[in-house]
């Protein structure tokens, strides 16, 4: 079963400085992207920039990312499936 993995952009105010989840992962399940698609020739305004999870089935629930997210801005969660 694949994690959930959710994070708040309004807590992750500047993921491109902070990068403390994208280092802490040991298998480099979160990625950064924009939430504005690039303009050719024109920077991306550092504001614009998220963490997403990218590469759910690597994710060992090891949860370093939540662990070390200074603003509490990563949940991870797995859905589970009752069988009768």
């Amino acid at each position: 079963m694949l994690p959930t993995i959710t994070v708040d952009d309004e807590k992750c105010g500047n993921p491109l400085q902070c990068r403390l989840c994208l280092l802490a992962c040991p298998t480099r399940v979160l990625g950064l992207g924009a939430s504005a698609a690039p303009r050719k020739y024109q920077e991306t305004d550092p504001a614009r920039f998220i963490v997403r999870g990218v590469r759910y089935p690597f994710c060992t629930a090891c949860r370093k990312c939540v662990d070390v997210c200074p603003h509490g801005a990563i949940e991870v969660s797995f859905d589970q499936v009752v069988t009768a």
